[in-house]
């Protein structure tokens, strides 16, 4: 059934601003064959170096969904027998293990706290002991977990060591300061349907020279993962390794526009406004936040422990079905036991904070869980201040 009043609080995929939607909805093109479109591709490259703190040639917008850039970021640095220390403090850190196993490589898997940014002198330690390591990987954001790692420390800490570090920011980037030129970061990947707030769809690459010469050194031979075929199709002939999305890319190119306009610092304060104001609205419910402190939680995303007595998914389908607000729970471990509220984007504003922990309260009442709207408004109400 179609809901005028709908409300998407999800951390992924998010909620799309009118302005995105429209972007979409212009006459399409052959992507191609027209040689507008290729202006504006590289135009949307600019734009997300000046958004990564990089150069244009360093960035590529990939046709998938984010997995493709996790997949690719192993895929073209990984040989099979090399070492890649994985930092695993989240569903997403975990994950990276698999992906190194898929392709020959050897996990060595650096267990941290789940509930906390990831301790880097245990990243430090296991660097030491594996001094050969080719690769490092990180989630900057773990989405399932709302846990935000420290990215440029850890960027600093394997600088020391000569590994490429291998950076999964897929729910950070637009919402979160991402900078990756001169800082240590190798290989960065973003999304779309996160803080940009586009369709799922997209991959966003950014590559330093240290990743550029592993790739040339491991010479991956598949096709559609392929980044040297980027380099050498794209940047050197002018045309795509295969038929890009001209909708998308209107839609990437309008995201970067409204961010841009708003000024990358503002719309970081914004980010962290929301999380404060939901931190306090979770106070004000009388429940927990997975993550144990403010800081190690993700302006992104709030992660909230389920209270005892609350069926979670019983929860979350009242919420859409009842009051026209979807939320997420998680998966792994995590699965049952946390929800999740995504500020992603349009998504970190107080009017939908309102709204959402407002919904939030009511569901809960209707579990017999004692929850105030009034005090879940008025946190909220105070606590949101860029």
């Amino acid at each position: 059934m179609y809901r005028t009043d709908r409300l998407v609080m999800t951390p992924g995929p998010t909620d799309i601003p009118h302005r995105v939607r429209m972007a979409m909805a212009r006459e399409t093109t052959n992507p191609d064959l027209d040689p507008s479109f290729l202006e504006l591709y590289n135009s949307v490259r600019a734009k997300l170096a000046r958004l990564l703190g990089t150069e244009p040639g360093s960035v590529y917008v990939l046709l998938g969904e984010a997995m493709l850039g996790l997949e690719a970021s192993i895929a073209n640095i990984v040989s099979p027998g090399d070492k890649v220390v994985v930092a695993a403090n989240g569903v997403f850190g975990e994950g990276f293990k698999d992906l190194v196993e898929m392709y020959g490589g050897v996990p060595v898997v650096v267990e941290s706290d789940w509930r906390r940014s990831f301790d880097l002198s245990e990243l430090d330690r296991a660097l030491e002991k594996n001094k050969d390591a080719r690769a490092v990987t990180l989630v900057h954001c773990d989405t399932p977990s709302a846990i935000l790692n420290d990215l440029y420390g850890a960027a600093k800490t394997v600088e020391s060591y000569g590994a490429v570090l291998i950076v999964d920011a897929v729910s950070s980037i637009g919402g979160v300061e991402v900078k990756v030129g001169g800082r240590g970061v190798d290989f960065l990947i973003g999304g779309s349907q996160k803080v940009l707030n586009l369709p799922s769809g997209l991959t966003i690459v950014a590559l330093s020279r240290k990743a550029w010469d592993a790739i040339e050194e491991r010479r991956y031979k598949g096709f559609y993962l392929n980044l040297r075929l980027w380099r050498e199709m794209l940047d050197g002939e002018g045309v795509f390794p295969y038929t890009m999305s001209d909708p998308l890319i209107y839609a990437l190119n309008e995201s970067l526009d409204m961010i841009f306009e708003e000024g990358e610092e503002v719309a970081y304060s914004r980010h962290r406004a929301a999380r404060r104001a939901s931190w306090s609205a979770v106070e004000a419910l009388g429940l927990e936040p997975y993550p144990l402190t403010i800081e190690d939680s993700s302006p992104t995303v709030t992660a909230i422990n389920v209270p005892r007595g609350v069926d979670e998914a019983r929860l979350r389908e009242a919420m859409w079905r009842k009051h026209g607000v979807m939320i997420a729970g998680s998966w792994g471990r995590l699965e049952g036991k946390v929800i999740r509220v995504g500020h992603m984007g349009i998504q970190a504003s107080k009017t939908r904070l309102v709204a959402t922990y407002a919904s939030l309260a009511e569901a809960l009442r209707e579990q017999g869980y004692p929850a105030s709207v009034g005090k879940v408004v008025e946190a909220v109400d105070a606590n949101y201040k860029p």
